[in-house]
């Protein structure tokens, strides 16, 4: 799951839809470093608009941590929460069915920025990393690109006309990841799909 607002009205939509939640299993692709109950936390959003109207296990919703005081132990433990949440899925390979993401303005996905450090990461590096993220002045909890990319298909959902210029980096600019990490997806070719609205 991704936060925003758009995430906010697709997650409030699905509590009408025929979802068998007693198989899903939810994880997060980033998170800030804040308590559940904190307005900014991505979970305590979810949970909210969706997870306290459906019937979904308890031990399926598979949150980050941002409570913990040191971010590079809640990405630790977010590495070892994501291990027990595959087996428990009875999967081997730790490969998302579905990977939901926003796009930032500045074409940032999940909590990897432009410039981000984890932009050059190799493609073996840890999945899951506690990082500050400048724009924001704060520290958060993301997925890497590794961890991203490990999925059998990516939906990216932008709505707004503030969104267009980091789509149009996306789909048509020269690639520099480091500018646009967006640009990441392009190498998940035809299992990412985009979702966007019409510029009025």
């Amino acid at each position: 799951l991704t936060g925003g607002n758009a995430a906010q009205r697709v997650l409030a939509g699905l509590v009408s839809l025929d979802v068998p939640w007693p198989h899903v299993h939810l994880f997060w692709g980033d998170e800030r470093h804040v308590p559940p109950g904190h307005v900014d936390s991505n979970f305590g959003m979810a949970r909210d608009v969706l997870l306290a109207h459906v019937r979904i296990p308890a031990v399926q919703v598979h949150r980050m941590r941002g409570e913990l005081a040191d971010v590079h132990a809640a990405a630790h433990d977010y590495e070892t929460t994501l291990r027990k949440g595959f087996a428990a899925a009875g999967r081997e390979n730790m490969v998302f069915d579905v990977m939901w993401l926003g796009v930032g303005e500045d074409a940032h996905i999940a909590s990897i920025f432009p410039d981000s450090p984890l932009l050059r990461l190799s493609g073996k590096a840890a999945r899951v990393a506690g990082i500050w993220a400048p724009r924001f002045h704060e520290h958060r909890i993301t997925l890497t690109p590794a961890g991203l990319l490990d999925s059998k298909s990516i939906l990216v959902v932008a709505s707004g006309g503030h969104k267009a210029a980091a789509i149009k980096a996306a789909l048509e600019e020269p690639e520099d990841v480091y500018r646009s990490p967006v640009q990441l997806l392009r190498s998940a070719g035809d299992r990412v799909e985009w979702i966007v609205d019409r510029a009025d």
